[in-house]
């Protein structure tokens, strides 16, 4: 449970105040698991580090408005949660430990039904090949996916992908194994044909870190955070919590039962640790 503390009194003096961004709306839980991380790394650390207080900004942000508060140095906020991505990896300090175990680079598919019958005969990257696959303009996916030699249509607005995947636009629209069932449950009243594919498995890799403004006590606030995430990766505290948070989406998915196919993701930095195996997920070697 994240530990939320408004006021900070005098007795606090000595310690960090960290502050991550508030939830766009009150039903948006996206990020409660990254804070609930961010919680643990903090609570482990206090006998080297100090005390701390966690809480949420006073109101929501958009993403812009997050990463330049987070540059600028405002304190508005002073940590937040971001893919792996190169811009965001020169414009603030990262934490290069992968929260999701790389979980946000598995991607399943939302299809019109009838669409899966033809997706049968998918048995490679070549047979995906074939395929139209849908997705918002500009978005990091397309530059990962067109790599590939895949095939992508874009659209100009997130909402009204669904209407041009159920319009016939694009065979497939690729999406993360967190998000997707969540998304078809919303849109099912008004696109009854879509449903999520059976047997495919799609991964790049992509996750995501906690990044904190490139400064003195940026830095400071990033070697606390790296320091808890290891202490838990040693204790298997993290281990645990992560078989938390991805229970749901195997039981909705499936993972171990879909024929993977692995691309490269050309965006990703040569920080990215992908030498050490035991920070991310494997559906062949993981149960």
């Amino acid at each position: 449970m994240v530990l939320v503390v408004l006021n900070v009194t005098a007795t606090f003096a000595a310690g960090i105040e960290v502050v991550h961004p508030a939830p766009e709306s009150a039903g948006d839980t996206r990020f409660e698991y990254y804070w609930q991380l961010l919680a643990r790394a903090l609570a482990v650390t206090e006998p080297d580090f100090g005390p701390h207080v966690l809480r949420s900004a006073t109101s929501a942000m958009t993403e812009r408005r997050a990463l330049e508060e987070l540059m600028t140095g405002s304190g508005k906020i002073t940590v937040l949660v971001h893919g792996n991505v190169a811009d965001y990896e020169k414009q603030l300090l990262p934490v290069y430990f992968p929260l999701d175990k790389g979980l946000l680079g598995y991607r399943v598919f939302l299809i019109r039904s009838e669409t899966q019958a033809r997706l049968e005969s998918v048995k490679g990257l070549e047979d995906l090949r074939q395929h139209s696959i849908g997705q918002g303009l500009n978005w990091g996916d397309v530059t990962i996916l067109r790599n590939a030699g895949l095939t992508v249509v874009e659209g100009t607005s997130y909402e009204g992908l669904f209407a041009m995947l159920a319009a016939g636009r694009f065979e497939l629209f690729s999406r993360g194994v967190v998000e997707i069932g969540e998304e078809l449950a919303r849109q099912k009243s008004d696109h009854p044909e879509l449903m999520i594919e059976h047997n495919l498995l799609l991964y790049y890799p992509l996750t995501r870190y906690f990044y904190v403004c490139r400064s003195p006590e940026g830095e400071a606030l990033a070697r606390r955070i790296s320091t808890g995430l290891e202490r838990m990766l040693s204790d298997g505290s993290f281990d645990k919590m992560f078989q938390t948070f991805k229970a749901p989406f195997e039981d909705e998915i499936g993972f171990h039962n879909r024929l993977l196919i692995e691309i490269d993701n050309p965006l990703q930095t040569p920080e990215t640790p992908r030498n050490r195996p035991e920070l991310w997920f494997d559906p062949r070697r993981d149960n």
